[in-house]
C-alpha cells in the first residue's frame, strides 16, 4: 500500500495492442499511431520525447466528435498542453512524469486521472467539469499543492481512490464534505499532524500515512473504530507501536484488520502492526 509508481501507461499500451514502450519517437510514428487512435479510440504516447502535444492529436483527436476514450501522455518533457484540449468522451488521462504546472478543463467522462510527478501548483479549475465522473485521481509528487487542493477535492462525491503522497499537506481531507465512495486513500511523505476522517470518508477500506508527523494525540478514535477499515500503513511516523496501541479503539482495529486477512485467506501475512517500530 502507498504510493505507487504510475502503471497507467503499461495498462494503456497494452489496450493499444503496443506491448512495452518501444521508445520509437517521430511524426511519422506519431502519425501511425494516431490513425490507429481513430478507430480504436485508445492512444499511447509514453516515453515519446515530446515537449509539446503534437498538432495532429488534437486536430485529428480533439473536437465534439472525438471517439477518443483513453490517453496516454506520461513520461514526456510537456510543460503544459493545448487551449484546445476538446476530448468529449475521454474517461482515462495518463499525464505522469512531465513538467506541467497547470491542467486544462477537463472531460466530464473522465474517470481515471493520472497527473503525478509534475509541477502542478493548483487543480481546481481543471477538475470543475469530472465533478460527477471522476472515480480515480493521483496527484502523488506534485509538491507544490498543498492544502489548496481540498477544496477541488471536495467536489469529487463520486472518487473511490484518491493518491496525494508528497503533495506538501498539512491536514488531510481538510473541510466540511464526504467523499461516500472513496475506499483507497495515500497519503504517504506529507507534513499531516493529525487525522480524523471517518465522517469525511465513512467507506474507507485502506488508508497510507506513512512518513508524517503523527502522533498518538493526532490519531482520532473514531478512525480506527471505521467498521470498513482494515488496511493502515504509519510507518515512518514519530509514534511507537506500544503508543499506538494505547489509542481507544486500537483493539477494534486490529481485531477487525484480522478478520479481514482471514477471509482474504493471508492469515500469515503483515503480521507487523501498521509498519510500527517495537521502540
Amino acid at each position: 500500500m502507498g504510493c505507487n509508481s504510475s502503471t497507467m501507461g503499461n495498462d494503456v499500451a497494452k489496450m493499444a495492442g503496443l506491448g512495452p514502450p518501444s521508445n520509437k519517437t517521430g511524426s511519422s510514428v506519431v502519425k501511425k499511431k494516431v490513425e490507429r487512435a481513430s478507430k480504436t479510440g485508445v492512444l499511447s504516447l509514453t516515453e515519446h520525447k515530446l515537449e509539446a502535444v503534437p498538432k495532429i492529436v488534437v486536430e485529428q483527436l480533439g473536437g465534439g466528435a472525438s471517439r477518443l476514450r483513453t490517453l496516454d501522455l506520461s513520461r514526456n518533457k510537456l510543460d503544459k498542453l493545448p487551449e484546445q484540449w476538446n476530448f468529449p468522451k475521454l474517461t482515462t488521462c495518463n499525464l505522469s512524469q512531465n513538467r506541467l504546472t497547470r491542467l486544462p478543463e477537463l472531460s466530464a467522462a473522465l474517470k481515471k486521472l493520472d497527473a503525478s510527478e509534475n509541477r502542478l501548483t493548483d487543480v481546481v479549475s481543471c477538475l470543475t467539469n469530472a465533478e460527477a465522473s471522476l472515480e480515480e485521481l493521483s496527484l502523488s509528487k506534485n509538491p507544490s499543492l498543498g492544502d489548496a487542493i481540498w477544496p477541488a477535492v471536495a467536489l469529487l462525491t463520486r472518487l473511490t481512490l484518491l493518491d496525494v503522497c508528497g503533495c506538501g499537506l498539512r491536514s488531510l481531507l481538510d473541510g466540511s464534505f464526504s467523499l461516500p465512495e472513496l475506499i483507497d486513500l495515500r497519503a504517504d511523505d506529507n507534513l499531516v499532524e493529525a487525522v480524523d476522517i471517518a465522517t469525511k470518508a465513512p467507506a474507507l477500506r485502506r488508508l497510507s500515512l506513512a512518513r508524517n508527523r503523527l502522533q498518538a494525540q493526532g490519531i482520532a478514535t473514531s478512525l480506527l473504530r471505521l467498521s470498513s477499515l482494515s488496511h493502515l500503513d504509519l510507518q515512518g511516523n514519530p509514534l511507537t507501536k506500544r503508543q499506538f496501541l494505547d489509542i481507544p479503539g486500537c483493539d477494534d482495529f486490529l481485531k477487525r484488520r484480522e478478520e479481514h486477512r482471514k477471509k482474504q485467506g493471508g492469515e500469515f501475512a503483515e503480521m507487523g502492526v501498521c509498519g510500527l517500530d517495537d521502540q
